[in-house]
């Protein structure tokens, strides 16, 4: 995983800003110069100095860096990794520790990253090229050390207030009475003066006191500090003092230089900020750390940090090898704590953990984790990756930093593996849309009709709605993070060619949350396009008891006749294993073949070749035999060729009065095989402009491509 360090601990160091505008000459060459061009002084307040950064990686423990993976080869500054994978260094390291509970190396793909950068200071007196970086980190376990140099507990209060002779000393209090240090900052806009003579500009100088005493006692600090040099811009100075006695501190600055009086002078001087620090070091039991120091010669500006390194440790089953996306023997229903990055897992883990997860207020006992354990198989499960190998077919490679409703984030974890939760009898359930077998059949004859008061049915067993045309998406833009380009965002552009001719440009924009696969992109796009074309119809309908069995995701079978023509299901009046009498003639024709569909008594359904002749029958023959015989009122339906039932996949189940409410869309299997099917995908590019010309490749119907 990629994750990008956001800042813990203020930085121990200074990084000098060189100066914005610098470099031109001055004005007023005028007469008395004789015609000599006006000279300037070079910038010369510059600073050799360090930043300390120290990042928060996760709550809980990681698995580190890749095994057999130079560490270095992973840590980015500004995107250019400190150490090459041909060994050669990018930037001097003077040292990479990993402590006591670092060391456990793992496998696995990365994280995408986020832009972030270090806080910059700078130090006047520190002297000599600080040109090297070090690194150290913290994997998160209970019992790890602390990070030598990375320690220190610091907090900055800002000032911001132009200091002037006119105004004179400007004080604050501190927030602390426990600092063991104090930093002060001031800056400068500028400094330089302008020979009004000759038109040269010339550095200048400024000088101010420091004050800091115990609030009602004296001054253990009364220093005088100046700043001189050239420069055009900006520059911040820091000035560290080690405090006796008990606070808090108030802290004092004047201008002893007196204000410019001309325009010839710049030499404003500001109070920018105190640093408290506490010299105590602390572990941060059970959190993951990152700590680098960063040599200012290195870089003109503050860079950005990221690190590729695999996260969180989670619970898996004790049967799973996350790394060979294999699953040995039965499971027993025990789990072990291992890095992963299955979806079905992470949101198991993210379900029950009791400290960064809902695990306070849902225990594992009410979670179904036998439902999971198919779906995080079919996760694992190799299909093309659209580039000649092979990829599991879903992933989750992101990070979540941010509080949210447990709800809402755990269904948006799910929607990565194409599933949904639900909350049935006290237990949480997730559910995955997947290839699935008919588990519940029903007809006019296992269904509640309307009637009115004299009995008469007022309105049909089934109602069927149908999608609006605009609502069907034809072109699908997918967001993801692509782990070739420093996990940047890019756009899979995924079109329904023939959807395009037919209902027109009807795009839908996705995040693809925790992607890092083009092909994952592409497979969203792919499956939220043929969902639109192919589930394109809902039924309604209301039956008794039988309700009470029927749960969402399960796909059932409808034999409705006013779809079909004529009846095709009923109830069974009696049977055995080889013979069901059914509660109505039906007519077979020589022409065709029958699949008589019928329910055990355990619940199940099975299916089996009817042999009778043609001619009208009320007793089907079939084979080979049944593995129990239905009782009296089980249903039944006959498929005649491939007519006669339709299959719909449930979506919600409601009650009232006793009678269950059945919602479900249409059911189309073939869509997950041409979502899946292989692709030939192009390099990626960042953003796309409707209604182009692009390269594409034909998947049944839908034009799959990627701009390039």
């Amino acid at each position: 995983m990629t994750i990008d360090l956001q800042p813990l601990v203020m930085p121990d160091g200074d990084i000098v800003y060189t100066g914005a505008g610098g470099g031109g000459k001055g004005g007023g060459g005028g007469k008395k110069g004789g015609g000599r061009q006006p000279e300037e002084d070079a910038e010369s307040l510059r600073s050799r100095s360090e930043a300390i950064f120290v990042a928060v990686l996760s709550e809980g423990e990681v698995q580190g860096f890749e095994d057999g993976v130079d560490p270095l080869t992973r840590i980015f500054l500004d995107g250019v990794p400190i150490k090459n994978r041909d060994g050669s260094f990018n930037y001097t390291i003077n040292a990479f520790y990993t402590g006591s509970s670092a060391n456990a190396l793992g496998k696995g793909s990365l994280i995408p990253a986020i832009s972030a950068s270090l806080p910059s200071l700078i130090r006047n007196n520190v002297t000599g090229a600080v040109n090297s970086i070090v690194v150290d980190y913290r994997v998160g376990t209970q019992s790890q050390d602390p990070m030598p140099g990375f320690d220190n507990i610091k907090a900055e209060q800002g000032v911001g207030i132009k200091i002037t002779k006119l105004i004179g000393a400007v004080s604050r209090v501190t927030t602390s009475n426990l600092f063991n240090r104090l930093r002060i900052r001031v800056g400068i806009g500028s400094l330089f003066f302008i020979n009004k003579e000759n038109g040269d500009v010339k550095g200048s100088s400024v000088t101010f006191n420091i004050k800091i005493r115990p609030e009602g006692g004296s001054n253990i600090v009364d220093a005088n500090q100046t700043i001189s040099g050239k420069s055009r811009g900006p520059v911040d100075f820091e000035y560290e003092y080690t405090l006796s006695g008990n606070g808090p501190w108030v802290v004092s600055v004047e201008r002893i230089t007196g204000d410019p009086t001309s325009t010839s002078v710049s030499d404003d001087l500001y109070f920018k900020a105190i640093v408290g620090i506490i010299d105590q070091s602390f572990s941060y039991p059970n959190t993951a750390l990152f700590g680098i120091k960063i040599g200012a010669e290195n870089f003109s500006s503050v860079p950005s940090v990221s690190a590729d390194m695999l996260g969180i440790k989670i619970k898996i089953p004790s049967n799973y090898d996350p790394i060979a996306r294999s699953y040995s023997g039965i499971w027993n229903g025990t789990f072990k704590t291992e890095w992963s990055n299955n979806p079905a897992w992470i949101f198991y883990d993210l379900l029950t953990n009791t400290r960064y997860g809902a695990g306070q207020f849902i225990s594992e006992s009410q979670v179904d984790r036998y439902a999971l354990y198919p779906i995080a198989q079919y996760c694992d499960e190799l299909v093309s990756d659209g580039k000649g190998g092979t990829e599991p077919r879903f992933t989750f490679n992101a990070y979540i930093t941010d509080r949210g409703e447990a709800y809402n984030i755990l269904n948006s974890l799910a929607a990565c593996f194409r599933g949904m939760l639900y909350f049935s009898e006290g237990s949480v359930v997730a559910i995955q849309d997947t290839p699935k077998a008919m588990t519940k059949i029903f007809s006019p004859a296992n269904t509640i009709q309307e009637v009115d008061d004299s009995g008469t049915v007022t309105g049909p067993p089934f109602s069927y709605e149908g999608t609006a045309r605009k609502a069907r998406k034809t072109v699908a833009l997918i967001s993801w993070n692509d782990p070739a380009d420093t996990y940047k965002s890019k756009i899979e552009y995924v079109e329904d060619s023939a959807g395009i001719d037919r209902y027109g440009y009807h795009e839908v924009e996705i995040r693809a949350f925790g992607t890092t696969s083009q092909g994952q992109a592409q497979r969203i796009g792919r499956w939220t396009l043929l969902t639109d074309q192919l589930d394109t119809e809902t039924v309604t309908f209301q039956t008794g008891t039988e309700g009470f069995f029927v749960l969402p995701g399960e796909i059932i079978g409808i034999a409705d006749p006013a779809k079909g023509g004529k009846r095709y299901g009923g109830r069974v009046i009696d049977a055995t294993t080889s013979s069901v009498s059914i509660d109505q003639d039906f007519t077979l024709l020589v022409s065709k073949s029958y699949t008589l569909t019928v329910m055990l008594p355990d619940g199940s359904l099975e299916s089996r070749t009817v042999l009778n002749g043609n001619g009208a029958t009320s007793a089907f023959t079939v084979n080979p035999a049944l593995s129990a015989a239905p009782e009296a009122g089980a249903p039944w339906v006959v498929q005649e060729d491939a007519d006669g039932v339709r299959k719909f996949r449930v979506i919600s189940i409601s009650e009232n009065e006793g009678k269950m409410t059945v919602l479900a869309s249409l059911y189309n299997e073939a869509k997950f095989t041409a979502t899946d099917s292989a692709t030939e995908l192009s390099s990626p590019r960042i953003s796309l402009a409707k209604n182009q010309t692009l390269p594409s490749v034909t998947a049944g119907s839908i034009v799959l491509g990627t701009p390039s």
